[in-house]
C-alpha cells in the first residue's frame, strides 16, 4: 500500500507543477499588496488593475494545483480497487473535496464498504497528520461507520452503518417544520 508517488517521472511533473503554482501564489500575493497599495493612496485605476492581476494569478495558481492534483491521483489510484481512495500526496482541501464525490458515491451506490488511505502524516509539518483528522470528521457528516486506523493506522475503513449508527432525528425536525408551514398556508397555523 505504499504510495506511487515515489516512483518515476509522474513524481517529478507533479513536482514542476506545485512549484509553478507556488510562484503564481507569491505573484498574486505582490499585486494584491500593490493593489492596496495603489488603493490607500487614491489611484483607483491602478488599483484595479493591480487586482485584475493578481486575480489572473490566482486563477494559474489554481489550475497548476488542480493539475498536480489530478496527476497525483491519478499515479496513486489507477491501479487500486474500486472500493480504494489513495489520497498521498494531495492538499487538505484536494483530499476532502475527492473524499466528498466519493462518499456520495458510496453511499448512493449502497457499496459495503470502502478503504480511504490518508496516510499517517509522516510527510507533514512535524509529522502531525492533517488529512487523517480532516477526512474522518468528513466521513461523519455522512452518518456512516468509520473505523480509524483499520486495515493499519494510514487507513479509516468505511462501512454503512446500522440503523443503530444512523441519527434520523432530523427526518422528525424537517417533517415538522413542513407541517407548521403547511398549517400556516392553509390558514390554520397560530
Amino acid at each position: 500500500m505504499g504510495s506511487a508517488l515515489s516512483i518515476g517521472a509522474g513524481f517529478q511533473d507533479h513536482e514542476h507543477y506545485r512549484s509553478e503554482a507556488r510562484k503564481n501564489s507569491a505573484l498574486r500575493q505582490q499585486y494584491s499588496q500593490q493593489s492596496q497599495t495603489a488603493y490607500k493612496s487614491g489611484n483607483g485605476a491602478k488599483a484595479k488593475e493591480l487586482s485584475l492581476k493578481a486575480k489572473e494569478y490566482g486563477r494559474e495558481m489554481d489550475r497548476y494545483n488542480n493539475m498536480a492534483r489530478d496527476m497525483v491521483f491519478k499515479l496513486n489510484n489507477t491501479n487500486r480497487p474500486s472500493n480504494e481512495l489513495d489520497l498521498h500526496g494531495l492538499k487538505v482541501r484536494e483530499a476532502l473535496d475527492i473524499t466528498r464525490e466519493r462518499l456520495t458515491k458510496f453511499v448512493k451506490n449502497k457499496e459495503p464498504n470502502l478503504m480511504i488511505i490518508v496516510g499517517r502524516g509522516k510527510n507533514s509539518i512535524n509529522g502531525v497528520a492533517k488529512i487523517k483528522p480532516a477526512v474522518t470528521e468528513l466521513v461523519n457528516e455522512f452518518h456512516i461507520k468509520a473505523t480509524p486506523n483499520k486495515p493499519n493506522q494510514g487507513c479509516i475503513w468505511v462501512e454503512p452503518a446500522g440503523p443503530e449508527g444512523v441519527d434520523l432525528s432530523w427526518i422528525d425536525d424537517l417533517f415538522q417544520e413542513l407541517a407548521k408551514k403547511l398549517w400556516a398556508f392553509l390558514g390554520f397555523g397560530r
